[in-house]
């Protein structure tokens, strides 16, 4: 009970004095941990175990297990017993942890700041209580990459922070502020490949992104939309006036834009009957073809309107926008761009950022009459939910990019 009285505490405080010194995620959230190792490997930390404390030293290995409903400790000489919470904590500004799951086996991760651990829903929960410009700069190298430009990489550590900012009570419920998943944001642990990353979160400190009534916008963004950012209401539920499509002939380059899939015939007409076609009246493949010239929102065929985005699901496809051509015993899809199209195009931005548009220009072409500004300047009860409408937004696909994504910009 102290625990979700102590986070919703912090959780209230952060929302009313904009974005707080630290914020509290639940890190290898999907994986149900029961034994992992710790090694403080820079700085000065100490373990809390109930009333007792102790300094531990640089590469002392802790190992940490379920035992029931508690947490046993113990290192190479010694068993510390079994506790409720076990705390360690940082004491400067540099401290850095190895977290290293063993049950179920993952690989090792660095944290900074501090961590704590108790078992709750039969598992280890792992807590990293961090600093919130060094938690924005390691979402930005994991939703970005690394050897980026500098304005790109302050684009996006404006949105990071703007999602941030409007979801600290996401996980409220269960005593912490966000989950290192992709139901919040993708968090691998510190930013460490590139220096350039803490300079852009440094640059732009506090700054959010807002709407006409200076509300936190939905700060949706993806890999590549093919040359045409897609409305917010062509993709989901509602439809946000600062996330309208754009044409965007900067993304064109890259090999993200362009695609191809390929599925039985068999399998294409089994869909379309699930979806009310007759295909018995088809007499022809070509009369399933589609070619359209711009972004679409449905395939039609014999009357039957079937949204784009319900085939790119069904058939796991890389966007909503493609043609079909049908052929004696397989469909073709080609298509553009990778992910839902919504808001920024990440290599958009990316080729804008190499062309010398500064972050706050990159920012207002993607989202149509936004402002930036200080976190510190937005009252708590202009963060509205209903921009967010989670349930309706894949996030998943946030970062659904391409496997070669960041080789092929390193490349670049």
């Amino acid at each position: 009970m102290n625990r979700y009285i102590i986070a919703l505490g912090f959780i209230i405080l952060c929302n009313l004095s904009g974005l707080s010194q630290k914020i509290s995620v639940s890190i290898f959230n999907d994986t149900k941990l029961s034994t992992v190792l710790i090694t403080p490997t820079k700085g000065k930390y100490k373990l809390i175990l109930g009333d007792t404390q102790e300094l531990l030293r640089e590469n002392q290995i802790l190992y940490l297990s379920r035992s029931g409903d508690s947490v046993m400790v113990r290192d190479a000489n010694r068993n510390l017993g079994t506790w409720k919470r076990v705390s360690i904590v940082g004491e400067t500004n540099e401290d850095i942890i190895r977290v290293k799951p063993i049950m179920p086996a993952s690989p090792a991760r660095l944290y900074d700041d501090n961590l704590s651990f108790y078992v709750e829903f039969d598992r280890i929960m792992a807590i990293n209580l961090i600093d919130e410009e060094k938690y924005i700069a390691a979402v930005v190298e994991a939703e970005g990459g690394p050897n980026r430009e500098d304005e790109f990489y302050k684009a996006q550590a404006l949105i990071v922070r703007t999602y941030t900012f409007t979801h600290l009570q996401r996980h409220s419920a269960e005593g912490f502020n966000l989950c290192d998943g992709t139901h919040c944001q993708a968090y691998k642990g510190r930013s460490e490949k590139d220096d350039d990353i803490y300079t852009a979160t440094s640059d732009t400190k506090d700054l959010i992104i807002v709407d006409s009534l200076n509300r936190p916008i939905t700060a949706a963004f993806h890999a590549n939309c093919g040359g045409q950012t897609a409305s917010s209401g062509d993709v989901w539920v509602e439809s946000l006036p600062y996330l309208t499509s754009v044409p965007d002939r900067f993304c064109s380059s890259s090999r993200s834009a362009y695609w191809e899939r390929r599925v039985p015939l068999k399998e294409w007409k089994e869909f379309l009957a699930k979806e009310g076609v007759d295909t018995l009246k088809i007499v022809k493949n070509s009369e399933m073809d589609f070619e359209p010239r711009t972004r679409p929102k449905t395939y039609t065929v014999y009357g039957i309107d079937i949204p784009t985005t319900k085939i790119r699901k069904q058939f796991k496809l890389r966007s909503a926008w493609f043609s079909i051509s049908v052929f004696k015993t397989e469909v073709r899809f080609s298509g553009k761009g990778y992910g839902h199209g919504v808001g920024l195009c990440q290599d958009g931005a990316m080729s804008m950022a190499t062309r010398g548009w500064t972050y706050d220009k990159i920012i207002e072409y993607y989202y149509k009459g936004v402002k930036i500004v200080n976190a510190n300047t937005v009252n708590a009860t202009d963060v509205k939910l209903d921009t967010l409408n989670v349930q309706e937004h894949p996030e998943s696909e946030q970062m659904q990019l391409p496997p070669d994504f960041h080789k092929q910009h390193r490349q670049n």
